[in-house]
């Protein structure tokens, strides 16, 4: 049951991050054909890819979480299987404090720009949304993390 969770909550962190680079290089390229061809630079484009940016690279370390497959270091590999479960551990409660402090701050800075109103600047989108991918994809992470976790101690 929790293993389809897992990997329908992969799936969705996976499409953010494919639909926001594709829209990332969409409008990347759509920017360049109006600034140099026609020569009138698209003015919400910057911001825009911005947005898309910070999109897919919050859900992108998500699904990386997932898989298990964020950069290492392989200087510990051959420590034993006692120790190599003790340093699993230690990555994940510390994985899961740090995020647990990007998921605090992270919804403190998208409630007070909610409170402010302030927008992005030509986007009439509020900077709050820009803000959210950070404890929204933290908090996916601390779950990956947490089954993780629970799979290393019992096994």
């Amino acid at each position: 049951m929790l293993k389809k969770f897992d990997s329908i909550l992969a799936r969705i962190m996976e499409v953010i991050m494919t639909v926001s680079l594709l829209l990332t290089v969409t409008v990347t390229f759509i920017q360049v054909l109006f600034r140099y061809v026609l020569g009138m630079p698209l003015p919400w484009a910057q911001e825009f890819l911005m947005l898309c940016f910070v999109y897919s690279i919050f859900s992108g370390a998500a699904v990386l979480v997932y898989k298990n497959e964020h950069l290492t270091v392989d200087l510990f590999d051959n420590l034993g299987r006692g120790m190599d479960k003790v340093l699993k551990v230690l990555e994940s409660v510390v994985a899961i404090f740090v995020l647990g402090v990007f998921v605090y701050f992270g919804m403190d800075l998208v409630n007070q720009n909610f409170a402010t109103g302030q927008t992005l600047g030509l986007l009439p989108v509020q900077r709050a949304y820009l803000y959210m991918a950070i404890p929204v994809s933290a908090a996916v992470m601390i779950y990956f993390y947490i089954r993780r976790f629970f799979s290393i101690w019992s096994g």
